[in-house]
């Protein structure tokens, strides 16, 4: 944070003495039209003198052209101060974000904000294609309009890593479809990039009432956005590897147990249910055994990959240790809990996994235990604990099935 302000601060000295100077220059401004004013020869003079009447159309002249450029610097004046009071702002909210789509929708508007322009386009980097693609108000990265290092006014930005503006050797075209180019109404574009490492590039079109500055204050901005994304990029990535399982690609324990208190409160305070699917896969040892560890990896990966894909986002699948995986249903009774089980239990024992004939049971298959919180249990602990005993009532009972708990009653008959 304090690097933020560092940055901040020397950029506001800049600015501070630059707003100086225009307020001691519309002073002086302001001293010469009054001068002019005092020297103004009485009317009876200007209708005996055609001289003087010429002298005076000149002065009127002089007048309006000062007025003219007094008018100019104090819209530069308000710009600069437009500039000041919305750095603070902007640099909090992106120093307090990993969210892409609220860096980037920040960072265009405060180009749009300091600059007059009706144009405003931000472009990421992709290393992997080598391509700047756009991002759309949304936050979206658009393939279909992309820039190669190089090519138009935003790939010569980012290979030469240097403001360029158009009509100096550049182009404003976007990248190549077959032998076509589509012209885009930029007119200057600055790089973001982070330690010599390319990050983006911002591009604003043609400028209204242009000061000269507008070049400067895109390059500061860049800047701006340069940290954000660095640490956006930097900071999600190190949180994504301590929530999820790198072998499966789906959340971890830890992370299963944040999110898990997150829902327990509001379904306290909403008073809606909690389903928890604990299961494992039948004879893991015996496929690990018998096609090699590599085979067993693949299997735990292509698993995973078929519940995540079939389960909906609002819920949270995870690895929950070995070849046990949990699932978390927030606002799911137990028994839809129980059909969502099933099918998934049925996806997976249909599915084609390599070397399926050669377990016991001739296919790939999972065993396990539908709980609800709070029906079942006054925490989610002891809801977990219920699944689990309902898992192993299911592998005792022959493997590839799922129970649901059911609580004991005295009235059930318990009798062989």
């Amino acid at each position: 944070m304090q690097g933020w302000w560092i940055f901040i601060m020397e950029n506001m000295q800049a600015v501070i003495k630059i707003l100086i100077f225009m307020a001691a220059a519309v002073g002086v401004i302001s001293v010469m039209m009054y001068i002019v004013g005092l020297f103004r020869e009485p009317e009876t003079e200007v209708k005996e003198n055609p001289g003087t009447l010429r002298e005076i159309s000149r002065r009127d002249q002089q007048i309006r052209t000062l007025q003219s450029e007094v008018q100019r610097l104090n819209e530069l004046n308000s710009s600069y101060l437009v500039f000041m009071l919305n750095i603070p702002t902007a640099v909090m909210h992106l120093n307090t974000t990993l969210d892409f789509d609220k860096i980037t929708a920040t960072i265009i508007r405060l180009v749009r904000d300091i600059i007059a322009t009706d144009t405003v386009e931000l472009y990421i980097f992709d290393k992997e294609g080598e391509l700047l693609k756009r991002v759309s108000p949304d936050g979206k990265v658009e393939d279909h309009v992309a820039y190669a290092l190089g090519e138009g006014l935003i790939g010569r930005a980012g290979q030469h890593r240097m403001l360029r503006i158009k009509g100096r050797g550049d182009e404003g075209y976007n990248r190549k479809k077959g032998s076509e180019h589509v012209e885009t109404p930029l007119y200057m574009a600055a790089p973001i990039h982070f330690s010599n490492r390319l990050l983006g590039v911002i591009g604003a079109g043609e400028v209204r009432n242009p000061s000269g500055n507008e070049g400067s204050l895109l390059k500061m901005i860049a800047d701006i956005a340069s940290v954000a994304l660095f640490n956006q990029k930097f900071l999600s990535g190190a949180k994504k590897e301590a929530e999820v399982d790198p072998l499966t690609g789906l959340y971890n324990r830890r992370y299963f147990f944040h999110m898990v208190q997150k829902f327990v409160e509001k379904a306290i305070l909403e008073d809606i249910a909690i389903s928890i699917f604990l299961f494992d896969i039948d004879n893991f040892k015996h496929y690990n055994d018998t096609n090699g560890h590599a085979e067993g990896d693949q299997l735990l990966k292509e698993l995973s990959d078929l519940v995540s894909k079939f389960t909906r986002k609002t819920s949270v699948v995870a690895r929950y240790g070995g070849e046990e995986f949990i699932v978390m249903l927030p606002e799911i009774s137990k028994e839809e809990a129980f059909v969502y089980a099933e099918r998934v239990r049925e996806l997976i024992a249909s599915h084609p996994f390599a070397n399926r004939e050669k377990q016991p049971l001739g296919l790939v298959s999972i065993s396990g235990g539908v709980a609800s919180f709070p029906a079942d249990g006054r925490s989610i602990h002891e809801v977990i604990q219920l699944a689990d005993a309902a898992l192993y009532q299911a592998k005792r009972e022959g493997r590839n099935r799922v129970l649901m708990h059911k609580p004991f009653l005295f009235s059930d008959d318990i009798s062989d």
